[in-house]
């Protein structure tokens, strides 16, 4: 009967933690020693702002550039419905998210075009491991691809 009880509340509490929603809320700062970044350059921001609620994301990042800090800032959905954004220079950069209900992690999938870069598409994948924010980056224009993984610290 013992046995019974214990595999009752063991399930019980796996579907508990199974169905807890996850919050990318907070302010996160790059670990450069756990991320791998690009050998000649990296797009990596130095930190990341993020403002999680059920139906939004709200980003504010923060990338250096020869000394100067950059920041960018865009509200993106969570419903798969596009939304524009300031891109580079004077552009709209378009993104569409979605969230795995089985993992909790997000997907964004930002469009745009830039004097100078061209026509680019970036992916990012979110998700929370081990307490760290992990966004695996993939970006393609004319001038080229990259692919990095981006580890943060919450601050």
């Amino acid at each position: 009967m013992k046995n019974i009880a214990f595999v009752l509340a063991l399930v019980l509490f796996s579907s508990m933690a199974i169905g807890q929603k996850v919050n990318y809320s907070g302010e996160w700062k790059l670990n450069e020693s756990k991320s791998q970044l690009g050998y000649d350059f990296s797009l990596a921001p130095a930190s990341i702002s993020i403002t999680h609620t059920k139906k939004a994301l709200d980003l504010k990042t923060v990338n250096v550039w020869d000394g100067t800090e950059v920041v960018s800032e865009s509200h993106i959905t969570l419903d798969g419905s596009e939304t524009e954004n300031k891109g580079f220079g004077e552009s709209i950069a378009k993104s569409t998210a979605e969230v795995d209900k089985a993992t909790n992690a997000i997907k964004i999938v930002t469009k745009g075009s830039a004097e100078g870069v061209g026509d680019w598409t970036s992916t990012q994948n979110m998700l929370l491991k081990e307490g760290n924010l992990v966004i695996q980056f993939e970006a393609v224009s004319d001038m080229g691809e990259i692919a990095e993984t981006y580890v943060f610290d919450k601050q």
